[in-house]
């Protein structure tokens, strides 16, 4: 009696400890409800339920860093800084530091050519008042209101390099008025041809004949 007492007591306890393991989910598996009502459910496979993480959307300050750089020109000269303008009526006079060149209208006599000698002191002034536009941005060139349709009318198309990059500008006065921007460039360029005329190579070339009407 007294060796069967330890054995059966054993037994039940095996039994009870069996039966306990079989029945309900134990803290792990029960549905829970965490602080943000999201609802936890259990996975009956037994690996743990994980709940991934919101990830908030970030703004790519690098590139709004880039497009605020592009759009203003290099303080310093760059080394490849070149340009062309032509302009007047027909668009026959031209400025070239491409090919270091002037060309004069000379009407009814047709053009003449010399070659043209910008410094780098002076090429550096037109780059610092260039600058001051910022051709970089988008010029607005085109007048919102045409009053009119004059006859004849002067033009202006500029062609322009730094860094490697390849800028264009053109405007007219037809409409019988300009914008705030192709006046700048107008003004830049009247500076530009005051100093071509102080070069002794554009004061030989000769005077033109006639005019436009």
């Amino acid at each position: 009696m007294r060796l069967l007492l330890p054995v059966t007591s054993l037994m039940l306890l095996l039994m009870l400890t069996s039966c306990t393991g079989n029945h309900g989910p134990n803290v792990e598996q029960e549905i829970l409800t965490d602080a943000s009502g999201v609802l936890n459910i259990p996975n009956v496979s037994g690996s743990p339920n994980e709940r991934t993480p919101d990830i908030p959307k970030s703004t790519d300050k690098s590139n709004m860093s880039a497009t605020t750089a592009a759009a203003q020109m290099p303080e310093a000269k760059p080394a490849d800084f070149a340009f062309s303008v032509r302009f007047g009526i027909t668009g026959k006079h031209e400025i070239n530091t491409f090919d270091g060149t002037v060309t004069k209208d000379l009407v009814l006599k047709g053009t003449a050519k010399a070659e043209l000698v910008l410094t780098d002191s002076e090429m550096a002034d037109i780059y610092a008042r260039m600058r001051t536009i910022n051709i970089y941005r988008e010029l607005e060139l085109e007048p919102l209101r045409k009053n009119c349709a004059k006859t004849p009318f002067d033009e202006e198309h500029w062609q322009i390099r730094m860094d490697g990059a390849q800028f264009s500008f053109d405007w007219d006065d037809e409409a019988c008025e300009i914008t705030k921007d192709a006046k700048q460039l107008k003004e830049l360029r009247s500076y530009i041809f005051e100093l071509v005329n102080t070069k002794q190579a554009y004061l030989e070339l000769p005077e033109a004949a006639g005019g436009y009407d």
